[in-house]
């Protein structure tokens, strides 16, 4: 675990993991921060250098500036320039995947590989999501984790990560969802020509899986993979589906 210090605010990123090819950076989503990652961190860094930053004002990290998801891209360049890293391969779960495919849009010769988790190149978030999130009152933890998993999840998995499913203050939340909402780079896919790997929930109501289908289709080097019995938290419902076909993709990029 670091804590970088960029100007007068602190981020904290996840940095284990060695290797001599391009770094693997993840990327949370909307209202989360690195703990999402905790399990994949540990499995993939014996293999590959594993990094995985709190956004600003999520977690540990200080909030930097008003939340967009072109400013969440920025602090992602910010922490790689910071690290030194030249080249990496970014995981963006949900938001993340939005964030990850701004900045294969803005850096394409540092970006070597994409991989998109429960995510789109065009997102609606729900009227009852956004209402319930400009609600300080309301159980947020609750409503994702009613939301974001199959039903036929372990109820004590559920339990252990609506524990820690909201790490920002509930107006950063809000705003996460409504700079998620409208969200669409579906004319600018075919200038990504990183190989890319698109992952998906048969069971996702978040993130229906016909979007990961439509994002892996407008890529011009991705495969989709859709994984059943599982929703929005596939990383979580599914571990081992998950990393075989990270992993997997992962042998291919330098």
């Amino acid at each position: 675990m670091r804590r970088l210090l960029i100007g007068d605010k602190k981020l904290r990123v996840r940095d284990e993991g060695g290797s001599k090819r391009a770094p693997v950076v993840f990327i949370h989503g909307a209202a989360a921060s690195s703990v999402t990652w905790m399990d994949v961190v540990r499995r993939l860094s014996p293999q590959r250098r594993v990094i995985a930053p709190d956004l600003p004002g999520h977690g540990q990290s200080d909030p930097w500036h008003e939340v967009s998801i072109d400013g969440y891209r920025d602090a992602v360049g910010t922490v790689c320039a910071h690290l030194a890293i030249d080249k990496v391969v970014l995981v963006g779960h949900s938001m993340g995947g939005a964030i990850a495919l701004r900045c294969a849009l803005a850096w394409p010769e540092r970006v070597a590989g994409l991989v998109l988790v429960c995510s789109g190149a065009r997102m609606r978030v729900g009227p009852a999501v956004l209402a319930a999130f400009a609600d300080p009152t309301a159980d947020h933890a609750a409503l994702l984790a009613a939301a974001c998993y199959a039903p036929s999840a372990p109820r004590d998995l559920v339990e252990r990560w609506r524990a820690v499913a909201v790490q920002c203050p509930p107006e950063i939340a809000l705003a996460d969802f409504q700079a998620v909402h409208g969200f669409d780079v579906r004319d600018a896919l075919s200038s990504i020509k990183a190989p890319a790997l698109a992952i998906g929930g048969s069971d996702d109501v978040m993130l229906p899986p016909k979007l990961t289908l439509e994002a892996a289709s407008g890529l011009p080097n991705a495969r989709a993979m859709i994984v059943p019995h599982a929703a929005h938290m596939v990383h979580h419902e599914q571990p081992d589906a998950f990393h075989a076909a990270l992993e997997a993709f992962l042998v291919e990029v330098p």
